[in-house]
């Protein structure tokens, strides 16, 4: 009896070893497969995070940068300062170029350009409504245009009509370039019709490739 116990027990001590197995068995794959299922977390969170890092300057670049029209830039019509602008016929400027003296007293002046056959035409008036002159003006032939009486030997500028508007009660000058005829430039004090507004008498420059002192109309 003794020995069928101990061979009972012995049994049992197998069964309960390869139950134990079994079980250590199942429990290393289980922990293997959780393993596994948090490398694969790990994995995919290093992919998406690498993934989220290399699209953030894809973005970056394919974002289309803001150009000059779409921000806060000039306004249209803006002028440049006339002390930079190009001293060529037609060209507008907001101030005096360089050598020229202005006036409180008077709406309009007229003064030679450091270049032979150009004027400067300076208006004061609005900022907001600038008034231009013509870009070329002309030798009067004793008849009439614009309802000025363009006499011979009178150097007549006219100025572009202003357009309706509200205008800001400030008084600034505006420049204008203007071309005149070849046989205008001469040394020589000449008369000159600024549009309806009056004659003034325009005296030469002093020297070669400085501008002329700046006949103002009386107010």
């Amino acid at each position: 009896m003794k020995i069928e116990r101990t061979n009972r027990t012995g049994m049992a001590a197998q069964v309960l070893a390869r139950r134990g197995a079994s079980a250590l068995g199942i429990g290393v794959v289980a922990v293997l497969a959780l393993t596994g299922c948090a490398q694969s977390d790990v994995g995919g969170a290093q992919t998406g995070g690498s993934a989220q890092s290399t699209s953030s300057p894809e973005s970056d670049m394919t974002s289309p940068s803001p150009s000059a029209s779409d921000g806060e830039g000039a306004e249209d019509g803006q002028l440049p300062q006339a002390s930079e602008m190009e001293i060529a016929a037609g060209n507008s400027g907001r101030g005096l170029p360089p050598g020229l003296e202005g006036s409180t007293d008077s709406t309009v002046g007229v003064a030679w350009a450091p270049e032979a056959g150009l004027l400067y035409v300076v208006t004061n008036g609005s900022s907001s409504c600038p008034t231009f002159a013509e870009p070329e003006a002309t030798i009067g032939s004793g008849g009439k245009s614009a309802g000025v009486d363009a006499a011979d030997g009178v150097l007549t500028v006219t100025f572009v009509p202003a357009d309706n508007g509200i205008c800001t009660m400030d008084f600034v000058p505006t420049t204008t370039v203007v071309e005149v005829p070849a046989e205008a430039d001469t040394g020589k004090p000449v008369p000159v019709q600024l549009d309806d507004k009056g004659k003034v008498e325009l005296q030469p420059r002093s020297a070669d490739g400085e501008p002329g002192p700046v006949a103002w109309l009386d107010s």
